[in-house]
């Protein structure tokens, strides 16, 4: 019986863990993970290509920034929209590809420039634009297209009611208001490119598609909308055509019928009218240059690798027009020049592409101001529509100076900036 009494207390000891008090079991913690982030839309990509465009051109900014005179800077392009003659600053660097980083309406009576806010497309030329998620700027491919590399090559047709996209071998055309998907067609075949593409034109019920091989040498393809192969746009002359070749050379949508296709730093223009496919062949006089015959066949088709003193000469003849864009006037055509003469509207001759006039635009100074600048060839005056020759402009010099300046007169004609 003493047993028993003495185990029931020990029993009764262990049951209470020894006397001692537990420290009470903590919940374990779960960690709370943050919601996942919302997926990028084309609204916050265009903002963030904005604040990066206004880095490059300032809002507002009614002079060319400097900035656009450095290697790898946007390229200055012009078309003429409706009746305005219009410059754009368009990004080509492909770590970035912002599209228009600035658009100014040209005074062609004066220079002055008129910032475009914000930017609309150039109609006919070509954007070259990223791939996000197998859309272009909210141009979105079908889901069984074939979606080879990371960029677009863009182009609004010249009422901006149509869009061409160009996606690896294909051309995708939308509706550009509601963006809705409505045809494609193969670049491939028995007239399509052969190499290539780098370009897309729309202009009237055609699309131009540029090509480049991998050397110096582009060339342009031609299809209607409906798919329907044209083929290259050979040159006139010689025994047996071939393409034109605008390495070194241009494309530009000239007019709403016409396209044209410059080689040789416009050494010849090659006006292609959509409608009937005839071509019609310009040549401008070119100064003698101080290079040998095999030195200039290499400098226009194997590149640059020729003696100093040849590509001086050649750059100092034709380097202003080397990738220059024209637009078409009545009786002139409407020049971006490109080089050392950047900045610069030459008015040309639409015959003989003899360089008639020049417009000066106006360069940012220290301040970010600029100051647009008279007529080099003695006037603020660029009548493109209705100049009937340089003795016209003689013969205006020797008026009287008006007392009072004169409104110009507003004109139909993209190229022309006042009577």
């Amino acid at each position: 019986m003493r047993l028993v009494r003495l185990m029931v207390p020990l029993l009764a000891l262990a049951a209470c863990g020894g006397g001692g008090k537990k420290a009470p079991v903590k919940p374990k913690e779960t960690a709370v993970k943050p919601p996942p982030a919302a997926p990028e839309t084309e609204a916050d990509r265009e903002k963030k290509r904005h604040a990066a465009a206004i880095a490059i051109v300032p809002e507002g900014s009614k002079c060319l920034p400097t900035a656009l005179k450095d290697e790898g800077a946007p390229e200055l392009q012009l078309a003429a929209v409706g009746t305005d003659a219009v410059v754009c600053a368009v990004d080509r660097d492909k770590s970035r590809l912002l599209g228009l980083v600035g658009c100014w309406k040209v005074d062609l009576a004066s220079g002055a420039l008129a910032p475009e806010e914000p930017p609309v497309p150039m109609p006919g030329n070509s954007l070259e634009v990223k791939l996000d998620d197998h859309c272009a700027r909210g141009y979105c491919l079908p889901k069984d297209a074939k979606s080879t590399g990371s960029t677009a090559h863009m182009s609004w047709n010249l009422d901006a009611t149509k869009v061409a996209v160009q996606v690896g071998d294909d051309v995708h055309i939308f509706d550009a208001g509601t963006k809705a998907h409505e045809s494609s067609f193969s670049i491939r075949g028995d007239k399509g490119l052969t190499n290539d593409p780098i370009g897309i034109h729309y202009v009237g019920d055609t699309i131009f598609v540029e090509g480049a091989d991998q050397g110096p040498y582009s060339a342009v393809w031609a299809f209607k909308q409906d798919g329907t192969a044209q083929g290259p746009i050979n040159g006139l002359g010689g025994k047996d055509e071939k393409p034109v070749s605008t390495y070194h050379g241009s494309f530009s949508v000239l007019d709403k019928t016409h396209v044209g296709l410059s080689e040789k730093g416009m050494e010849t223009l090659t006006v292609y009218e959509i409608d009937t496919g005839k071509r019609t062949k310009l040549v401008r006089k070119v100064a003698k240059v101080a290079c040998k015959p095999d030195e200039l066949d290499a400098f226009w088709h194997d590149g640059d690798k020729v003696t100093d003193k040849c590509k001086d000469s050649v750059m100092k003849a034709s380097g202003h027009l080397m990738g220059a864009t024209a637009v078409k006037g009545s009786t002139s055509l409407l020049v971006l020049l490109h080089g050392d003469r950047l900045g610069e509207l030459g008015v040309l001759d639409a015959k003989t592409l003899a360089e008639k006039k020049v417009i000066k635009m106006p360069w940012c100074g220290a301040d970010g101001a600029g100051a647009p600048a008279a007529d080099a060839k003695g006037g603020a005056k660029a009548d493109v529509k209705q100049d009937k020759a340089d003795g016209d402009a003689k013969k205006d010099e020797k008026k009287p100076a008006p007392t009072k300046a004169a409104a110009p007169k507003k004109s139909s004609d993209p190229e022309e900036g006042g009577q």
